[in-house]
């Protein structure tokens, strides 16, 4: 009898795991890189908790932007920007879209050289003045944080002044070459300033402007109902704290 019992109770958890499997749902998630840091663990938490599987694609703006349209895809976290341009192009749903966080930028500099004072506007233009030469990122690329440096710049009056002094680089490249002593400062967004550069401080406030970025639902969504949970529990307070420790203001409610 014990041995019976012993068979129907086994047989009966096979069958719960068994389903847990089968309602457990893949999300094939796209974002930029700025947001990743973040994302890295709310998709950890998120799996804990709803037991579905997240596949997440990372790339620039304008590989997310192309990959959304050409590509299936779930959910996407981007510039509240592109997904204007998402919006508009059918590629999201657009009454799922959540903001999430936002991002500012900030100075980076060679690890073990003097840190640059940078904290009001007057300070911030005397130290570009002083500096030989300076790291911004791509301004041709769409939704991306050089076109946002290049606004900083111009705003502070400087731009004039300094442009021969700006060199343009990719975003790893462009730290690698202040970690080498190649460049004075660079900026990039704070949420991808590298562990082998020093993170010198934001733009100034006065200055300063910001990315927003925010989910969505694709119109592609495969698994819907997991997408939209993942949505909300990107913007959710709970997740607040990710985002604040990879460098970005939680925007969600």
């Amino acid at each position: 009898m014990r041995s019976t019992m012993t068979k129907v109770l086994a047989g009966a958890l096979a069958l719960a795991f068994s389903a847990g499997i089968a309602t457990a749902a893949e999300v094939r998630l796209i974002a930029v890189g700025g947001v990743k840091g973040a994302l890295d663990k709310i998709i950890a938490e998120y799996t804990r908790e709803t037991g579905n599987q997240v596949n997440l694609t990372v790339g620039s703006p304008p590989m997310v932007a192309q990959k959304l349209v050409s590509e299936p895809y779930d959910v996407v976290v981007q510039s509240a920007a592109a997904m204007d341009d998402a919006a508009r192009a059918g590629a999201i749903k657009a009454d799922t879209r959540a903001g999430v966080a936002r991002g500012g930028i900030g100075l980076a500099v060679r690890k073990g050289a003097p840190l640059p004072d940078i904290s009001t506007p007057e300070a911030f233009k005397k130290a570009l003045m002083g500096a030989s030469t300076i790291v911004i990122t791509d301004p041709s690329m769409p939704n991306a944080s050089g076109i946002v440096t290049q606004h900083i710049l111009e705003d502070a009056g400087i731009m004039d002044a300094i442009k021969s002094k700006v060199k343009v680089s990719g975003l790893d490249p462009g730290q690698q070459a202040i970690s080498r002593g190649e460049a004075d400062v660079g900026f990039f967004n704070i949420s991808e300033v590298r562990d082998y550069v020093t993170f010198a401080g934001p733009v100034p406030a006065p200055l300063q402007k910001y990315t927003i970025y925010q989910a969505a639902v694709t119109a592609k969504a495969a698994a819907p109902q997991a997408a939209a949970a993942l949505v909300k529990m990107l913007g959710s307070a709970s997740s607040a704290e990710r985002w604040k420790s990879a460098g970005l203001e939680p925007q969600g409610q």
